[in-house]
């Protein structure tokens, strides 16, 4: 990874008298030693954006658990799955409840933030809000950078197979770097996520050839990686798709046509996202719900349920709802 630093260049200037010079180097010395002492970071570092209302030094990672400060507790999960004993994780987004895209960091989550030894974040203008706040002495592990997502791109990196195992292999490559000697723990904990992402895999890949011509529609981009890993292609509406991704509401005829793609039974899965529900959602619903011949509803929410523990363990419980789902679907034709 690849980290600005702050540079800070110095003007030497030619004085007239001994006396002068040492004066002007004592004034100097006197202000370094001020800044040093209400630095937050420890050895004089400093934040990576402005600020007076500094938070607490930034511990050590060689003795004690490393800490880790995930944005999303999706990707805390999986930090806690590679680090295991040796890494202390606190997730910040952590409940359904909350909506991502406009939420505002509280001063405890700048607190926990400025105290992280690594900082892992989705990247992809998904929480922005978290960047200006890293610790310029932290390592930062950005989803988004391991897959080369950029602003614009869909954010909803945790859904993808590629993501995942980009960022799990970039938790174990940076933790392995702050603490060899616990590295043979790492690697364990490392291959046993791999295995059960590989089962993940596999069930997918199963699931692929026993479906054939799986389509969907969804009323915003939150499972498109996962849909995609699936086999399932997108029939929805390209003006309503359009409209969401501006994050602006769906004209009359665009709403109009994706009720009759679902009326008419075009698609197998309709896939919501109850974190972001609306008269429009709810219009959409009601459409697919209608007829003695209903299209089956999968829900998703953005963050991990509480009642999930480990991201791997979230995206195979969706995987085998949508399995159960198209299932029945299938067998009432």
């Amino acid at each position: 990874m690849h980290r600005m630093e702050r540079h800070v260049s110095h003007t030497n200037k030619r004085v007239g008298t001994t006396q002068v010079a040492r004066s002007y180097v004592s004034r100097w010395l006197a202000l370094l030693a001020a800044l040093c002492m209400l630095a937050p970071l420890g050895g004089c570092g400093f934040f990576t954006s402005d600020t007076k209302d500094t938070p607490s030094p930034v511990q050590s990672a060689s003795t004690g658990p490393v800490s880790i400060v995930a944005t999303l507790n999706q990707w805390g999960s999986l930090a806690e799955r590679i680090g295991g004993d040796d890494v202390k994780v606190t997730s910040i987004l952590s409940s359904t409840n909350v909506d991502a895209h406009d939420f505002e960091p509280t001063s405890k989550d700048l607190n926990q933030l400025s105290k992280a030894n690594v900082v892992l974040v989705n990247g992809a203008g998904y929480d922005n809000w978290a960047t200006k706040w890293i610790p310029s002495n932290a390592s930062t592990i950005s989803a988004a950078e391991t897959v080369g997502a950029i602003d614009g791109d869909n954010p909803h990196l945790w859904f993808s197979n590629e993501a995942r195992s980009s960022v799990a292999r970039e938790l174990f490559d940076t933790l392995c770097r702050l603490r060899p000697k616990d590295k043979s723990n790492f690697e364990k904990n490392y291959d046993a996520w791999k295995t059960s992402e590989k089962k993940l895999e596999n069930t997918m890949k199963t699931f692929r050839k026993e479906h054939s011509d799986l389509t969907y529609a969804a009323t915003e981009t939150i499972a498109a990686y996962l849909m995609s890993d699936m086999g399932f292609k997108d029939e929805t509406p390209k003006g309503y798709l359009q409209a969401v991704q501006n994050d602006s509401e769906p004209a009359p005829s665009d709403l109009k046509s994706f009720q009759t793609l679902l009326k008419d039974r075009e698609v197998k899965l309709l896939v919501i996202n109850p974190q972001q529900e609306s008269s429009t959602t709810d219009q959409i619903v009601d459409a697919a719900s209608t007829g003695s011949d209903p299209i089956p509803v999968l829900k998703v929410t953005e963050q991990m349920p509480q009642d999930q523990k480990d991201l791997t363990g979230w995206i195979s419980s969706l995987v085998k709802q949508t399995n159960d789902l198209i299932n029945s679907e299938e067998d009432a034709e």
